[in-house]
């Protein structure tokens, strides 16, 4: 194992101790909202992971990355007008999200060798697109956060499976 990866551990390690501490919390304390701890160890650990893949994969070193960047700019452009009350600013986010997903699976597309960490990683980043944008209509609520959760702990299992 590289030891960059002894940080990204960590949080994955903390974020997943803080999920577990949400999950049996309700057994021994009384008055806890326990979906939160469970959601926010969720996360830490899902961007942790998320973190640790982009760093060891090879998708920086493309021309779909400089892409990408542009498209999260819409996405941070689209939250900004959001804050502001703004016109446009849901279609800047969604359009955003849409060019996130639809650069990411045609960068998967064009890869000329794919394996099981590649697939769990494009399935991943479309239950983020599909969850962020039906979340940011009120359509979902975070339970289903849990459906992008567990494919990013899968791709991480892969990922740590491979390196052996």
């Amino acid at each position: 194992m590289k030891s960059k990866n002894i940080e990204f551990k960590l949080f994955i390690g903390i974020g997943l101790l803080i999920a577990l501490f949400g999950f049996l919390a309700p057994y021994f304390i009384i008055k806890i909202n326990s979906i939160n701890y469970i959601n926010l160890g969720l996360w830490v650990s899902e961007l942790a992971g998320f973190f640790m893949l982009l760093g060891n994969g090879t998708f920086i070193k493309t021309k779909y990355f400089k892409y990408l960047k542009g498209i999260l700019a819409f996405i941070i452009i689209g939250v900004l007008f959001k804050i502001q009350h703004l016109m446009f600013a849901n279609a800047l986010i969604i359009i955003g999200f849409i060019g996130v997903l639809g650069i990411y699976s045609f960068s998967f597309f064009k890869k000329p060798i794919k394996n099981r960490l590649d697939i769990l990683k494009l399935a991943w980043c479309i239950s983020v697109c599909f969850i962020a944008v039906l979340r940011f209509k009120h359509t979902i609520n975070s339970d289903y956060q849990l459906l992008s959760s567990s494919l990013m702990l899968l791709a991480i299992i892969d990922f740590f499976k491979e390196k052996k």
